[in-house]
């Protein structure tokens, strides 16, 4: 049985760890995400030219240079209207001084803002580290490396069950740092969802449902959205003197091809946040059952160690609060189940002495 443990253990490397697969999620998954698509926007922009306004009278360089700094902006009336009556493409057409218009700086941004994204998503885990400090692997002390040697083995049951003994009741606040972590999460990931809704005006909310709904709406009055939010071609306004010194006014269109990259990275990132959103929340009610009941507590310790055997269980359950049973929880997490169920009795066994010491102590002072 233990070569046979010990072969598994070769194929399944791991670092000893509290975390939890919604927890790597947010900071392997979703970091990487923003990471990878920060780096292909701005990968877009080196290869490819991000924009390229047309105009005879001004310098293409001037031009591409200024518009992309100042801004380039859509007509919405032009949004729907057929192309060739008067537009060029949609939301580009004349435009008269009460016109709404719809200004686009953001594209400037997009790598700074999908960057930061990402060291959003990586700070609960930056924080739990630091407030963690190593103390679970001090306490693991090697234990999810499967020994062959019993006697070692042992040796380092016998230690771990005496701090328990030792620290009994003492790991709440180390367990309440934990789940304030989880909770943090939640908040990162809605908070990012509200702020790149603001970074991209107020259009990410229902970015998601609308790309879904397009194809189903009237052909003929219909708008996409990614055309919307993230215009392939613009308008830019160019002024400068002329040779006489008056000022002209050059109306100018410009291709932005990095919306090609934009459109297809936020609509990812739209799916990506309401799914990320939801398993959050739903592990969170699933942490708040196991905060609130010691019976699913105690299940979930059963299925862990049901080697140990139910009267040591019982007995572990009855005397650990919340916090000793996070933590004995995750040590079997790390540990092969014949490992963890040899902990659990060692565990069971100090608790029991510890008990008949208490249980004398009157009985010697009344002596």
């Amino acid at each position: 049985m233990l070569k046979y443990l010990a072969a598994a253990k070769v194929l399944k490397k791991h670092n000893a760890q509290v975390d939890n697969a919604v927890f790597h999620l947010h900071y392997r998954v979703t970091f990487v995400v923003f990471i990878v698509s920060g780096a292909l926007v701005t990968a877009k922009e080196l290869i490819g030219a991000p924009i390229q306004c047309i105009s005879k009278a001004v310098p293409t360089n001037v031009l591409n240079t200024f518009c992309f700094i100042m801004s380039t902006f859509s007509v919405p009336r032009h949004w729907d209207k057929p192309l060739g009556d008067g537009v060029a493409y949609p939301g580009v057409g004349m435009h008269e001084d009460e016109d709404e218009i719809v200004y686009h700086a953001y594209y400037q941004w997009v790598p700074f803002v999908l960057v930061l994204q990402a060291i959003m998503f990586y700070v609960p885990r930056y924080l739990w580290k630091n407030m963690e400090g190593g103390l679970f692997t001090t306490i693991l002390a090697g234990l999810d490396k499967l020994n062959l040697d019993e006697s070692a083995r042992h040796k380092k049951h016998k230690v771990l069950s005496q701090y328990m003994i030792k620290h009994l009741h003492m790991h709440m606040n180390w367990a309440i740092r934990f789940f304030l972590c989880e909770a943090l999460c939640l908040v990162v990931v809605v908070g990012n969802i509200y702020f790149t809704d603001l970074f991209l005006d107020g259009t990410f909310m229902k970015y998601g449902t609308e790309v879904i709904n397009f194809p189903d709406m009237d052909p003929e009055k219909r708008v996409d959205p990614m055309t919307r939010i993230f215009p392939r071609v613009t308008k830019c306004t160019f002024r400068k003197f002329g040779s006489s010194g008056t000022l002209e006014t050059h109306d100018t269109m410009c291709v932005l091809a990095v919306n090609i990259i934009n459109e297809k990275i936020y609509i990812f990132i739209w799916f990506w946040l309401v799914f990320l959103t939801a398993i959050t929340a739903a592990w969170l009610i699933y942490r708040l059952i196991i905060i609130a009941s010691s019976e699913v507590r105690f299940k979930l310790l059963q299925v862990r160690g049901s080697w140990a055997g139910r009267p040591n269980l019982d007995l572990i359950a009855k005397k650990c609060n919340l916090g000793d049973w996070f933590l004995i929880y995750h040590l079997g997490r790390n540990m092969e189940p014949l490992v963890y169920a040899e902990f659990l009795k060692e565990f069971a066994k100090e608790l029991e002495n510890s008990v008949s010491t208490l249980e004398r102590k009157p009985m010697l002072v009344g002596s």
